[in-house]
This record gives C-alpha cells, sequence and structure tokens, in this order.
C-alpha cells in the first residue's frame, strides 16, 4: 500500500503544482536568495558568517510554520472539494503560526533526544509524531495535545509512514547529492536546491494522506 499512497502523494503534487509553488516558493526563494548573497562573504567578510548563518536560521525557523500551515490548509480545502486561493491559505496559516511553531520545537527536541540515544529511536519518535502538525493546523490544538494525539494516531501507520518518508527523503538527498557533484557551489546550485527544497512537499503531501486516513479509520 505504501506505492500506492506514495502514487496518490506525487498525483496530488502534480495535480496542485501551480497552487503549492505559489504558497511556498516566495518564502523558499527568500531564503534562498540570502543564503545565496552569503556565499559572497565567504572570502571577503569570514568574521560575519556565523552571524548570518544565525540570522538565515531564525528568519527560517520563523517562516517555515507560516507556509506549512498554509500548505496544509490548502490541502485540506481540496480534499473538501473548494481550494482556496493563494493569500486566504497563507493568511490562514498565520492564523495557526504561534501553535505550530511551538509543535515543531517541542516536535525536533523529541526527535534530537531520541538521536542523541540512538539513531532508530529518533526515527521512531519522528515517525510517531508527524500527524501533530495537522492536528495544531486542522484541529486548534495545542502543542502538547497535538503531539500526544499524533503519537497513538500514527501507531497503526508507522511501517506505512517510515517507508514513505525513507523513500521520499533519500530520493531527494541522492538528488541533492547529484546536484551538487555536477554543478558545486554556485548560483545554479542554489536555484536547483530551491527546487529540491519545494519538492519535500512531497512528504507534507504523503503525511497528509496517512494522516486523513486515519482520521477515516478512528
Amino acid at each position: 500500500m505504501t506505492l500506492e499512497y506514495l502514487r496518490q502523494a506525487l498525483f496530488f503534487f502534480k495535480s496542485h503544482l501551480v497552487a503549492l509553488a505559489a504558497i511556498q516558493l516566495p518564502f523558499l526563494l527568500i531564503l534562498a536568495l540570502l543564503k545565496f548573497s552569503m556565499m559572497g562573504q565567504i572570502s571577503d567578510e569570514m568574521e560575519a558568517l556565523p552571524s548570518s548563518f544565525v540570522f538565515i536560521g531564525l528568519l527560517e525557523l520563523a517562516l517555515l510554520p507560516l507556509y506549512w500551515g498554509a500548505t496544509i490548509f490548502y490541502m485540506k480545502s481540496v480534499l473538501d472539494g473548494n481550494p482556496l486561493p493563494t493569500l486566504q491559505a497563507i493568511s490562514l496559516g498565520i492564523s495557526s503560526w504561534g501553535r505550530l511553531l511551538i509543535t515543531y520545537l517541542l516536535n525536533g527536541l523529541a526527535v534530537m533526544a531520541g538521536l542523541i540515544m540512538l539513531i532508530i529511536p529518533g526515527v521512531f519518535i519522528g515517525v510517531r509524531l508527524s500527524f501533530a502538525d495537522y492536528i495544531c493546523v486542522l484541529e486548534g490544538k495545542g502543542a502538547s495535545t497535538s503531539l500526544k494525539q499524533s503519537w497513538g494516531q500514527s501507531k497503526e501507520f508507522f511501517w506505512t509512514l517510515l517507508q514513505g518518508y525513507l523513500f521520499i527523503f533519500v530520493s531527494l538527498f541522492l538528488l541533492q547529492m547529484l546536484i551538487e557533484k555536477a554543478v558545486g557551489s554556485s548560483g545554479i546550485s542554489i536555484l536547483l536546491s530551491l527546487v529540491i527544497d519545494f519538492c519535500s512537499i512531497l512528504i507534507t503531501i504523503f503525511g497528509f494522506r496517512l494522516y486523513t486516513l486515519s482520521q477515516d479509520n478512528s
């Protein structure tokens, strides 16, 4: 069944490519341009690099819940048969920004704790908590409640989620490595990395498909 859900995720991605790009690419482009401008500082202002990395990291952390939440709201609207316009999806994403940011941070800390113990516990925790974002955004629940509910709700779908996430992640990682090997660190590589970052939305779509299935089962 994993392959079927992956196929469905890819079909959704292709069918709604323009809308998804309109939601995510403006934010991803801002980050890509900042990273590109930072590359010019490597030889000129080495002392400023640490602060630049921190700034971009914080900006990415601030923007991610916004376009991530907007994407989740858009996917739900498609499922309901009434796709949201881009600006409305982003507006809804803003409304859930705080909850989703805290959920994302707590999720990351839990996964990091698991990775410190061993790789496998970290992966296990990450998969079991992967419904938390959808619960937080669509059900309007707080971070701790979303994480707790995800832990129980994803149990039945653990192996399917793990297989799908690994397939998408490894595919995108290998593609990223091929790009870096082919073009090195340049403006072209930044642009292609932007495309890879956008394609990682497949992970969100795949997870959402399993989340809706778990909702139907419950």
